[in-house]
């Protein structure tokens, strides 16, 4: 079985990274060679790293924006999922908005760190303003000019 890492569950210091069954986007280690974990990533020989195609991307964009949480997700975030679905393999990260977006794409996940989502999320938004409800992402409230923040649609 494959696994694609997201930059959470490096973080979470609870994975291996030099296992075989794991793979890395590209993006997911320019974020990590940023960071503190830089001379971990730079000191291991053999880790996986591949790009997803761009049909992928594609498709996680389409599936992120019926759940809501495109505006959310990092292109970091959307390169996981579209390696998964590229290469049906199984997501490890903390991140609920990914796990969200694989749960309605029929992907397999699992957290590093913390449980895993159990059910799918919908969002909607409130303008903090003015109260009123939008089904889909706004910024800026039109009414009033506040900005909006998600909750989760019931």
């Amino acid at each position: 079985m494959l696994y694609i890492i997201d930059t959470s569950a490096i973080l979470s210091g609870k994975i291996n990274i030099t296992s075989d069954n794991y793979i890395f986007p590209d993006s997911v280690i320019s974020e990590i060679r940023k960071g503190n974990l830089k001379t971990i990533i730079d000191s291991v020989d053999s880790i996986r790293i591949e790009m997803p195609e761009n049909e992928y991307i594609e498709k996680v964009v389409t599936f992120a924006k019926k759940t809501g949480d495109y505006y959310v997700l990092s292109r970091t975030d959307i390169d996981v999922i579209a390696l998964a679905l590229q290469l049906n393999a199984t997501i490890i990260t903390d991140d609920y908005a990914i796990q969200n977006v694989a749960k309605l794409m029929g992907l397999e996940y699992s957290g590093a760190g913390i449980d895993a989502i159990k059910k799918e999320i919908k969002w909607k938004y409130r303008c903090t303003g003015c109260h009123k409800i939008y089904r889909d992402y706004i910024e800026i409230c039109p009414i009033c000019g506040h900005k909006t923040k998600r909750y989760i649609k019931k």
